[in-house]
């Protein structure tokens, strides 16, 4: 649910836009400039709708501090105040606002207002390249991971729409290194989704919030670049935690690539959007353990054929070291672009490409540490 910080002295004010906007938006309120401020910095609002005769900072000092923080300048801003001079409109575009309007007012066309703006919000978030550091050194047609270290090794990040099969032993890292794929991607406003199998999706959710910092993951989830699939709770056999997309059932895994499709469907990874993006299956591990060997292969060999045709989504599917016999795995192999390996030697994490098919990449073991 998008946020959208209300500012005005007047609780009467305040009452009435939390029940006007409440239904359809997450309302945090301020009853003097300085707090809302504050609240902005610290909630990240979608939108900002400010009184301008206000305690200890007025709307017109509200409205520049928050265009002059380089997190929060595209902010929207609407000024609902009961100043209705010309020069006093004209103080407020100039402070950057988006748009002025003067009490008592109409709350159909406050709401319309609203909405106009965030839409056009949305727009020019998906429209924007992101800029993160070395983004000249990374080549078109490569998808940096995230991981320093790592991305040098493969010259600048793996190739767009590669399939990566990702091994080693239980509490290696792997979980760690996927997460970091995925953050990275957040950063650049890519396409981001995660099939939690073996960990809890709250768990998984709490992680990246930790590696995001700000904004948080709703901030993703809102305008489309992030979602989960919760296939966790079904292999896990408990009750279903709230999740946008989940799968049903344990007995057909065609409920889990229903579950992944109708993700991609409301992610942009599809065959009619074709977004592209990155994709995390975590970990297939325990696939082998529910379904036959045929009816697996047959999943993960469709999943991997449909990259290109949904724009070129980057996959990596982890696999726990040990849970498969190195038959299954090397048919597994056959399916994929890619295999990294780790694996925990002296306390030290050593990462290593085991093979690309597309790229040459030295297969020496490197410390991440």
């Amino acid at each position: 649910m998008r946020k959208i910080l209300v500012a005005d002295d007047d609780p009467t004010i305040l009452a009435l836009l939390a029940t006007a906007l409440g239904k359809n938006y997450r309302i945090t309120v301020a009853t003097d400039g300085k707090e809302a401020i504050k609240k902005a910095l610290e909630e990240w609002p979608d939108l900002i709708i400010t009184d301008v005769v206000m305690p200890k900072k007025n709307g017109f000092e509200v409205c520049s501090t928050i265009r002059f923080n380089s997190q929060l300048c595209d902010v929207p801003i609407i000024m609902l105040t009961g100043l209705g001079r010309d020069e006093d409109k004209l103080q407020g575009f100039r402070m950057g606002a988006d748009d002025f309007i003067v009490k008592p007012f109409s709350v159909p066309d406050l709401k319309q207002c609203v909405e106009r703006l965030l839409e056009r919000s949305t727009r020019v978030e998906e429209k924007r390249l992101p800029i993160w550091e070395g983004a000249q050194e990374i080549p078109k047609d490569r998808i940096p991971i995230g991981i320093k270290k790592v991305d040098a090794l493969i010259g600048g990040g793996l190739p767009i729409g590669a399939n990566i099969l990702f091994i080693g032993p239980v509490g290696s890292g792997k979980s760690s290194f996927c997460r970091n794929f995925i953050v990275e991607g957040l950063k650049r406003y890519e396409k981001c989704m995660i099939v939690a199998i073996d960990d809890n999706p709250a768990m998984v959710r709490k992680k990246l919030e930790g590696l995001l910092g700000r904004p948080p993951l709703d901030y993703y989830e809102v305008r489309k670049l992030f979602t989960m699939v919760d296939a966790y709770s079904w292999s896990a056999g408990i009750e279903r935690p709230k999740a946008k997309v989940a799968a049903e059932g344990l007995e057909n895994i065609n409920h889990l690539a229903r579950a992944i499709a109708d993700a991609g469907i409301e992610l942009g990874q599809n065959p009619m959007e074709r977004m592209g993006g990155r994709r995390v299956l975590d970990s297939i591990s325990t696939l082998f353990i529910n379904f036959p060997l045929d009816l697996i292969l047959h999943f993960l060999t469709q999943l991997s054929r449909a990259t290109a045709t949904q724009g070129g989504v980057t996959t990596i599917f982890v696999l726990e070291e040990g849970t498969v016999e190195e038959k299954v795995i090397n048919n597994v192999k056959y399916l994929m672009d890619g295999v990294f390996e780790y694996r925990v030697e002296n306390g030290k994490t050593l990462f290593r490409v085991a093979s690309m098919k597309w790229i040459q990449v030295p297969n020496q073991w490197i410390n991440l540490a």
